[in-house]
This record gives C-alpha cells, structure tokens and sequence, in this order.
C-alpha cells in the first residue's frame, strides 16, 4: 500500500481512536489489536470501493439494537421526566384517546374520519376555554400562533401519531420553554434521519411547567414514521437532561441535598427508596449512617413498610410495589379532594375485582396525562366511596359522557367463549383444524360477510397472543381444541382487565322518578335487581326515590295499589311508547322514518348515541331511513362513517361497510 493510501486511511480512522495510557502490555494486546484490525478492514473497504460511515449515536429508525441500555442519570444532571405514546387512528387501540378527548372537550359531535378525537385533543391542549390567553398558543419549528387544528386535520389519514409530554424539574428557572424543546426536537429528527411535522404547547398552569408535543406519524419521504423504543424509552429523556444541564449548569451539591430532602417525605418510589432497596441484604436488613436514608427510613415506617430491630432497619419485602400503589392511591385522594365537601369521614378504597359493586359516579376523569386510563369513583349504598381505573376501550365507551349521579356497576369479568369461537370450531371439524372465510363460505352458503370478517378478527386477536397460527394462504390452524385455546385467550383478558364497567342508568335518582321510560328504578320494583344494601346516603335516596316512582306508576295506571312488584309486560310497554316518542321526535328532525322494528342486518351511518331512561340508544341513518338500536361500545369506533350491524347470538357485531372502508379494524 502505498503512504498516501495509508494517510488517508490513518486520516479516516482518527476519530475512532482513544489514547489510554496505561503499561505496555496493555497497548500491545488490546488497544494496537484494535488499530491493526480496524486497518485491515479498511483496506478491504479501499479495494472493494466501499465507504467507511461515520459512527453515529443511533442508527436508522428502522435499525435493530434500539434496546441498549439507558444511561444513568448523574448526580450532577438536570432532570427530566418524558413521557412518550403514540396514539393509533382508529381501531380499539384508538378508542382510549377518542374517550379522554371527548370527555375532556365535552363535546358531542360525531367523531372525523381517520383520526377521530385528534382536533379535540387540539382544543383541550389549547385550553379552548381561554381562547384570549396566548398561554396556550401552539408553536413549531419556526413560529408561534400556529393553527393546531388546521395543521392536525392534515394528519388524519396517517396510521398514528405521537404524543409527547416534556417536564424539567428546573422549568421556571429555564423561563420560556420554546428554545428548549425545539433544540430537543432538532435532536430528535438529527437522531431519526427525517424532518418531522411537530406542533408544540406550553403549560404553566400546574406546579410543574411542561410541554405537549404532537408529531405527525409519517416521515418527510412519506413511509411511516416508528420512533425506536431505546429512544421512547430515554433517549429523548437523556437528550433533554443534557440540554438543561448546559442551559442552567450542573446540580450544586446544596441542590441535590435539598432534592433529596424533598424525597424523605414524598408519597411514592425515591432515589432514597432504589438505595435502601439495593443495600438490603437477604433478610432484607439495612443499616444507613446517612441522616436523610435514616429520615426516610422513620417516613416508611410511618407507613408501615419499614421496622426497627435490633440489627437494624427491615424493610417490607414489597417495597417499591407497596410505594407504587400509597402514591396511586395519593393521586385518588388528590382527585377527590374536589368532591370531598360533605364527605370527610367516608373511606376512599379501591373496587375489588372479586365481587360486584354498584354506586352513584361521583367524578370521572382522566386518570394521567395521555387518557390511556380513566379515574372512576363511585359512592356505594355503604357510604364507601370506591374507585376503580379503566383502561379497556369498551369500559371507557360505557361511562363516555356519564354525568355525575349517574348509576354505575363493577362487576368481575368472567372468561367465556364467545358465538365466533363456536362457528370457527364447526368449520375447523370439518376442514381439519383451518378456518378461513373462503372455507367457512364454502361450507356455510347462506352466512354473512360481516360475520366472516367478525371471525377473522377474532382469530386475528388470538394470533396476537400466540395462541393460534396464520398460514401464508391468510387461512388459520385453529385445531382440534379451538375452544380450549379461546377460553384460554378469555381468561388472559379477564386477568388483565379483572372487572367490567357499565352504566345501570346515565339518569339520576331524581330524573329517574317521573321518567316516562322503564328506569333503573322500575328494575328494582320489579325485583330485577337488588336494591343498594347500606346506611349511606345512596341508599337512603334510592330508598326514597323507589317509593317517589312507586306513587308515580301508580297515578300513571302502570302498577295497582298494593301489588307488590311492577310487572315485565309494563317494563317492556313503557319501554316500547319512549322509543316510539323518540323515533317520531327524531323522524321531523333528520326528515325520514325512523324505524324501532329489531332487523337481522343494519346498513348506515352511525350518527349519535341518545341515553333514554331505558337505556344508550344509537340512531344509524341510512339513505332512506333511519334505524334506533341498542347501542354498543363498538359502535363509538366508526362514529360518523358508514357501518354495518348483523345479528348474531343475544348481540350484534358491527363492522365498517365495505364500500367505504379498506376492513374492518379489530373489535
């Protein structure tokens, strides 16, 4: 090789090289191996005609090796937290998101296709009550004011889009937040290889200022945008603690002795909590010389997670889990703190998942910053006052729009095979374990494609859990024991989601007693359901309510005096004269009939959902009349757009009609 080659080659290499000083043999067996071995691939890459790339922090978006490690956050760094989520448009995944935006917005408008409950995520981030306070102005990469719902209506057709909260612990020292985040999301695109269409929101109306940011889920060469989860998951955190540290300088040592003394009485997991955890030996004794560790030690034991002895301090064996659920259930008590007038002395717990539970909703909101949960405390007929966190899409569905007052039933989730899983298995006996819709067609003529397309969905959630496997012809190996492995895939939902949430009745007592539908009150005086057993306050109203709408059926000729319970027929004609009423109210409304009549099969858009006493109705519009039907959570997924319902077992699966859609997302 001749010396200008190897100039350029040792020119090339240079930056790639670390001087360590050290003994001889050291140089000899590691660091010149090295050399000499980085020479020798560049010398192929010379002869091959191949270009050496430049070492980066992170390779592409779509590279493997995006779970390294995190890198510990030093005594000396700003901190701050971020959160990162990526919302799906449509589908169930997107159903959480259209949930918390609506409550959020209170608004009742049919969600927009593609991206439904993205513009009102849009108002609520802007703070759409204060619409005069540029507080709340979006920003991007090069100005302010923007038009967030302008800009987002745009994005509706995308697969997804991300959403990100940014919160230093040094916010008010870092004043306006602008420059910080877009030096943040510069980083973010130099990382990811693409520009990004980004919209930002300041929030200084909490104890802590933070940012919102939406990104757009497509890149700029218009692919799919996937953000690494080694960057979800730190990446942009550590990129934002190094640009705080060198805006405001590293923590002075009196800044974090005084963090730390914040930490000795927070009400959750703590730097000081991970170093007790991590010097406990086997018996879970620590012995800290530490004053602030030995704070924090009496702080836990306050709680009851920590002993004194002999040999020193015990810690409780669940620690950090039992530090996890004292600051939840911290949020809860701060959540209520609101509604807390009158109710002083009444227990907060939380609803078992074991036994059924019915009270009056108290408050409903979103349970953290992104709506993937929802906060759901209710007063039962004890005088408890009971919460419960919902993350299931149907769950949230049920108590959209529930007003306070509204009755409101936990109950535990039972695992059973569904009417899908039943159909597939008669098609897999006679197939020799596959199922596809072509088979199931073949062998069943007269059945419907939105029942083939219900079973593939089914079959669809099942593979995802690995319990069945998808041929390269789109057929499935269901199998001899397709109904073991669906109740199997019941079972794994009802652990994750242990109860199931509905609404009894989303009019209160008082409306409910003068209501010309059947009502959560008939139910009881017809002996349907129990009433609330207790000496709290809903109990004692309902009490009163039950008699308030006894003397009310009785002057309405529905129920004699003296005849101990109301009977079925009078629920069921009462409930056919409110649809009736509503179906004529809405008919000179929409200008078309308005059909009540059960239909096997139910073509049109699925325009709005009505809470009569009865019972969530929802109205679909066809082209020349219009339907009203028990509703279903499904249904709030293609609010809006055209859908098709066909009987099946004691429900109805609904799916998107096929002249408007590209399939029918997962129920």
């Amino acid at each position: 090789m001749g010396r200008p080659v190897m100039m350029a080659l040792m020119t090339t290499l240079e930056p790639d090289f670390e001087l360590r000083p050290g003994r001889i043999r050291h140089e000899r067996g590691s660091a010149l191996a090295q050399v000499r071995a980085r020479v020798r691939q560049a010398q192929r890459l010379v002869k091959t005609g191949a270009r050496i790339a430049p070492k980066s922090g992170l390779r592409a978006h779509f590279a493997k090796g995006s779970a390294k490690r995190a890198r510990p956050v030093a005594s000396y760094q700003r901190r701050v937290v971020v959160k990162a989520r990526y919302a799906i448009h449509g589908g169930a995944k997107g159903a959480p998101l259209k949930a918390h935006v609506a409550y959020l917005a209170r608004e009742g408008k049919a969600a927009e296709r593609g991206a439904p409950g993205l513009a009102r995520s849009v108002d609520y981030l802007q703070r759409g009550e204060t619409p005069a306070d540029d507080r709340f102005a979006f920003y991007d990469r090069m100005g302010e004011g923007v038009d967030a719902r302008a800009v987002t209506a745009g994005w509706a057709e995308d697969n997804r889009h991300f959403r990100l909260i940014v919160s230093a612990e040094d916010g008010a020292a870092l004043g306006d937040l602008k420059p910080f985040i877009r030096e943040l999301m510069d980083g973010l695109e130099t990382k990811l290889g693409t520009e990004l269409d980004w919209l930002a929101v300041d929030h200084w109306d909490t104890d802590n200022p933070h940012t919102h940011v939406l990104v757009r889920g497509r890149r700029a060469d218009g692919e799919d945008l996937f953000i690494p989860s080694r960057l979800i998951r730190s990446g942009i955190r550590e990129d934002a603690q190094e640009i705080a540290t060198r805006v405001l300088g590293p923590r002075l040592a009196a800044e974090r002795a005084r963090d730390r003394l914040h930490d000795i009485a927070r009400m959750g997991i703590t730097p000081l909590d991970r170093e007790l955890a991590a010097g406990a030996d086997a018996d879970q004794l620590v012995r800290p010389f530490q004053p602030d560790l030995n704070a924090r030690l009496e702080r836990l034991e306050a709680w009851g997670l920590a002993a004194r002895t002999r040999q020193g301090w015990r810690l409780s064996d669940d620690l950090l889990p039992a530090l996890h659920k004292l600051e939840a259930h911290h949020a809860v008590e701060q959540a209520m703190a609101p509604y807390r007038q009158g109710r002083e002395g009444q227990l907060l717990l939380a609803v078992d998942p074991r036994e059924a539970t019915t009270g009056q909703l108290v408050h409903l909101g979103p349970d953290d910053a992104f709506g993937d949960s929802f906060l759901a405390i209710v007063e039962t007929g004890r005088g408890e006052l009971r919460y419960a966190r919902l993350e299931r899409a149907d769950d949230l569905a049920r108590l959209t729009d529930a007003p306070p007052g509204a009755i409101i039933a936990f109950t535990p989730q039972t695992p059973a095979v569904k009417p899908s899983d039943h159909a597939i298995a008669r098609i897999a006996e006679h197939t020799g374990g596959i199922y596809s819709a072509a088979l199931h067609a073949e062998l069943e003529p007269g059945v419907s494609r939105g029942l083939l397309e219900a079973n593939v969905r089914r079959l669809e959630a099942m593979r995802r859990m690995s319990l069945i496997a998808r041929r390269s012809d789109a057929s499935f190996i269901a199998g001899a024991d397709h109904l073991k492995r669906a109740l199997i895939y019941e079972d794994r939902i009802a652990r994750r989601y242990p109860m199931q949430a509905s609404v009894l009745s989303h009019w209160t007592l008082e409306e409910q007693i003068e209501a010309p539908g059947p009502t959560h009150l008939d139910r009881v005086l017809a002996g349907e359901i129990a009433p609330a057993v207790g000496e709290g306050a809903f109990a004692r109203q309902e009490a009163q309510a039950v008699r308030q709408r006894r003397a009310f059926l009785i002057e309405e000729g529905w129920l004699q005096q003296g005849e101990p319970r109301l009977a079925r027929s009078a629920l069921d004609q009462m409930a056919d004269i409110e649809l009736r009423d509503l179906a004529h109210s809405l008919s000179q409304e929409i200008g078309k009939p308005v059909t009540t009549a059960p239909l096997d099969r139910v073509h049109g858009v699925y325009s709005r959902r009505i809470d009569l006493a009865q019972g969530r109705m929802a109205l679909i519009e066809g082209e020349r009349q219009a339907h009203l039907i028990a509703w279903r959570p499904a249904l709030e997924r293609f609010a809006g757009r055209t859908v098709e319902g066909l009987a099946r077992g004691n429900g109805r699966s609904w799916g998107l009609s096929r002249g408007l859609g590209i399939g029918l997302p997962p129920m």
